[in-house]
């Protein structure tokens, strides 16, 4: 008896501790967390706001995150090369995006041979903030204000020129909207990133450029190129005496960029989570709030569920917008 009773508990031991192994092994297997570095890619030359802010965010992430996130550059084709390298990623949260309006709404609507589907290929994770736009001009050009630019482009049609980080990015928009609303014509001219853009400027290459307010503040500030107006619904703190185009003529003109963080869709739920959690601890850092401000940007941290809301209203407004300005891109 006590010998079968002896088997008898060695077989229920054997079970029970292949059960346990067994429901342990996966929780031994996966690692946290992040254990090793993450990469950041920002699809814009180094030096424009998107640049500026996402340097920034990936400094306090890395705080958050225990690990390094590395930055990575990958300017082009309105910033879809690098958005297209993130939706290519493995789904494990290590690659992540700055992603704006121009990559998250307007390249899907404008581009017919775009390498992504930004609903089905990449994950919204949380909001930055906010950027509004703003135009400037090179000290060349005859004009003070708004009405006297729209003034002096009619007076020389087909000569003006506007710059912008790049062909069918927000910018670019705003740009072909003002005109098409001002009743002028204005030549676009893209570069691979907004500084370049503004470089041209300051050399009096290009007449005009549209950019966040984030690039151009300090000459701004410095009077070294003159401010028509921002694109934002009401002035902002940071440039008081910089009216709204609205309120320069045009008041149905009204839009603004904004920054956020992406990554692959189909992370693992808690990574998601984890990344979640370390932007918006990023974006609500006393220090990052400053620096925005300072920048010329509005702080505005979404969560993950916030953020695919609004990121999803954005289509139609900006679907509206380039029906409005007959804008056809490749």
């Amino acid at each position: 008896m006590s010998t079968r009773h002896s088997r008898t508990r060695r077989v229920l031991l054997a079970a029970t501790l292949s059960t346990l192994a067994s429901a342990g092994t996966p929780a031994l297997a996966q690692a946290p967390f992040p254990d090793r570095p993450l990469k950041l890619v920002i699809g814009f030359a180094p030096g424009g706001s998107t640049d500026v802010v996402g340097r920034m965010i990936a400094q306090k992430m890395s705080v958050e995150l225990g690990k390094p996130v590395v930055v990575i550059n990958r300017p082009g084709a309105s910033g879809a090369i690098g958005t297209t390298e993130v939706a290519r990623a493995e789904p494990d949260g290590y690659t992540v995006l700055v992603n704006i309006v121009t990559t998250a709404v307007i390249n899907p609507l404008t581009q017919k041979n775009l390498q992504y589907d930004p609903i089905k290929d990449l994950q919204p994770v949380a909001m930055v903030g906010k950027l509004p736009n703003v135009i400037i001009l090179n000290k060349n050009v005859p004009a003070h204000n708004l009405r006297e630019f729209i003034a002096w482009a009619k007076a020389n049609p087909g000569k003006v020129t506007f710059g912008t980080g790049g062909a069918g990015g927000v910018q670019h928009l705003s740009g072909e909207l003002l005109a098409k609303m001002a009743g002028i014509q204005m030549t676009h001219v893209p570069y691979k990133g907004a500084a370049p853009a503004i470089q041209d400027l300051l050399a009096g290459n290009i007449d005009a450029v549209f950019d966040n307010v984030t690039g151009p503040i300090s000459l701004i500030k410095a009077g070294q190129v003159t401010a028509l107006g921002v694109t934002t619904e009401e002035r902002i703190a940071v440039l008081p005496d910089v009216p709204t185009i609205a309120e320069s003529g045009l008041p149905a003109f009204k839009n603004s960029s904004w920054i956020s963080i992406f990554t692959r869709a189909g992370v693992p739920p808690a990574v998601l989570a984890r990344l979640e959690s370390a932007v918006l601890a990023a974006a609500r850092d006393p220090e990052t709030v400053a620096k925005l401000k300072e920048l010329g940007a509005v702080p505005a941290p979404m969560n993950t569920a916030e953020l695919d809301r609004f990121w999803r209203s954005e289509f139609t407004y900006w679907r509206d917008a380039i029906k409005a300005a007959n804008i056809s891109l490749e």
